[in-house]
């Protein structure tokens, strides 16, 4: 999940660059698509946060984001213009996260309370 933070704060810090940088052909949409990187984000690191401090709830947000993007993967080998290697890069690091985070270990660790 912390490589998974970096890529997307990185990603995201690239798109605000190029957007500062040149003018975009549709603006509204790349301001929409920016303020989505955002707070995919802050989402992201959030989660990372409760991960490290062991918090209940970053089980059901490791999920959600992980079954949001399994969902982007399968549309990246559906959609208008299939792409299986863009999906595999997608698909492989979803399913991987979904079946940790149900390890018993995890579900353990993150059961603790204080």
């Amino acid at each position: 999940m912390v490589l998974e933070t970096v890529f997307v704060v990185g990603f995201t810090t690239f798109l605000t660059l190029q957007f500062a940088s040149e003018s975009a052909d549709f603006p509204v949409t790349a301001v929409a698509f920016l303020v989505c990187a955002i707070l995919v984000g802050i989402w992201m690191i959030a989660t990372v946060v409760g991960l490290v401090r062991a918090r209940a709830w970053t089980r059901g947000s490791v999920l959600t984001y992980h079954f949001l993007q399994l969902a982007v993967g399968v549309g990246s080998v559906q959609g208008f213009i299939p792409r299986p290697d863009i999906a595999s890069w997608i698909i492989i690091p979803s399913v991987a996260g979904i079946v940790l985070i149900l390890t018993p270990t995890l579900v353990d660790y993150l059961s603790q309370r204080d």
